[in-house]
Parts: structure tokens; C-alpha cells; sequence
């Protein structure tokens, strides 16, 4: 895959399990390709500051961690929802991460572990957590998150919901870590439909999924579309946008 917007960087200190917590079970995202996805979703939509984004299927919370800490200046606000209480508890803990008390209670809690066990790998998280919060001192105003649990295969998802975003981005449920739950529908093409009330009219749309999940509705057109490996994500906003 060619990258058109973000170098080839270091990004071990945004790793999973390293600062930003992890449970087994729950997906990671090449940091990279996370950030590269971003900025192709900023070219199509002309407020390039003050974004809102959402991930109706956030799990712990991993991607819009990545997200928020490495577009700090970029994002304002921040939904995250899964179906899950024991996914959001811990994208409640990844997200807090966003404010310097949140990271400073991380930053105490790999001392600790560090004191205990005197491994490098806890070390090396501390220098890490150190240089993100170099990055949250930087940035004088944080973005807001919003966290709540629904299923988003639901068509009463948003009934008591109220906000609009520009970028929806996700990865959807898929392979031996992670299955949709809920009853057999067509997963994808449900979601969409049902993300339509808090689409503004240029909204930005990304599913990253198994390559052999195929997304078809009329009520959206595809800006793009590329698969990386087993992975793929399509890029799309809604056709009269």
C-alpha cells in the first residue's frame, strides 16, 4: 500500500499494552495505516479542525486512543460505543489517557510495576508515557470524549442520542478474536443504515473490515477502497452529501 500522508515513523510508543491498556480479546490497529486512514478522511471534508469522530464499535477504545493522542489539535470530540460494559470499561481507561491525570494515574501505575519487577519493557513505558504526556502539554485544550453503550445493529440506537459527526470511523468485528453479537443480519450494511441520524450531510465513513465482507447500500457512495493483507477499508459519505 502506498501511504500518501503519513511518514514512516516510530509509533512503538503508542503500541498496545505498552501506555494505552490492553485485555486479550480485544483488537489492536497498525498505528500507521490508523493515522494515514485519518488524514485521507480529512481530504474530503472541508473543516480540517474541530473534528468530531465516532466509533460505534470502539471495543476498548484502542483507535480513538491512537486517534486523539497523535491528532490533538485536529480532534474536539470524541463518541465511542459498543455493545459491550466490559469493552467500554476499559475504553473508559484508554480514553482517560486523553488528560494528563488520566496519564499521570498511568504513569504512577508503571512505576509500581516497574519497582516490583524491574523488566526494561516497563521501563521503556515510562519513557513512552513521559513523551505522550510531552504532547498533552502542548495542546491546552483536550478533546471531549463521550462513551455509551449500544448496539449499533439496532434501529433505536440513537433514540436518545443527540450529536452529528464528521468522520465514522470503525473496525468491524471479524475473525477469531472479535464476532458481532446480536442477531444474523447483514452487519455491515445494518450499521449504516442505522448510522445515518448523526451523519451531517458531508460525512465521512470508514470501515475497516476482512476483505471478504462486502458492503453494498445505495444510500452511499465509495470515495475509497483498499486492502492491505487480510485487511481492507473503504472509504464513504452518503450520496446526496
Amino acid at each position: 500500500m502506498e501511504y500518501k500522508y503519513c511518514l514512516k515513523e516510530n509509533f512503538e510508543d503508542f503500541s498496545s499494552g505498552r501506555v494505552i491498556y490492553h485485555k486479550t480479546g480485544m483488537p489492536n490497529f497498525p498505528v500507521r495505516l490508523v493515522q494515514e486512514i485519518f488524514y485521507r478522511c480529512l481530504n474530503y471534508i472541508d473543516n480540517k479542525n474541530n473534528i468530531s469522530i465516532y466509533d460505534p464499535c470502539c471495543g476498548g477504545g484502542y483507535l480513538l486512543t491512537v486517534l486523539g493522542l497523535l491528532n490533538l489539535n485536529l480532534i474536539s470530540e470524541i463518541y465511542g460505543s459498543d455493545i459491550s460494559p466490559d469493552a467500554l470499561d476499559l475504553a473508559n481507561s484508554n480514553l482517560s489517557l486523553l488528560s494528563e491525570n488520566g496519564l499521570q494515574n498511568r504513569i504512577d501505575q508503571l512505576k509500581n510495576i516497574f519497582e516490583r519487577f524491574h523488566k526494561d519493557s516497563h521501563k521503556e513505558a515510562i519513557e513512552s508515557s513521559n513523551r505522550i504526556m510531552n504532547l498533552l502539554k502542548k495542546c491546552p485544550v483536550k478533546p471531549k470524549v463521550t462513551l455509551f453503550q449500544a448496539d449499533i445493529l439496532s434501529k433505536d440506537t440513537f433514540n436518545n442520542i443527540n450529536f452529528k459527526t464528521d468522520i465514522v470511523y470503525t473496525d468491524v468485528p471479524y475473525g477469531n478474536l472479535v464476532e458481532w453479537q446480536g442477531e444474523e443480519l447483514d452487519y455491515i450494511n445494518t450499521m449504516l443504515i442505522n448510522l445515518v441520524p448523526v451523519l451531517k450531510p458531508n460525512s465521512i465513513i470508514v470501515i475497516c473490515s476482512d476483505k471478504k465482507q462486502k458492503i453494498r447500500n445505495e444510500q452511499f457512495k465509495r470515495l475509497e477502497k483498499q486492502i492491505i493483507g487480510k485487511r481492507k477499508f473503504e472509504i464513504l459519505t452518503l450520496k446526496d452529501g
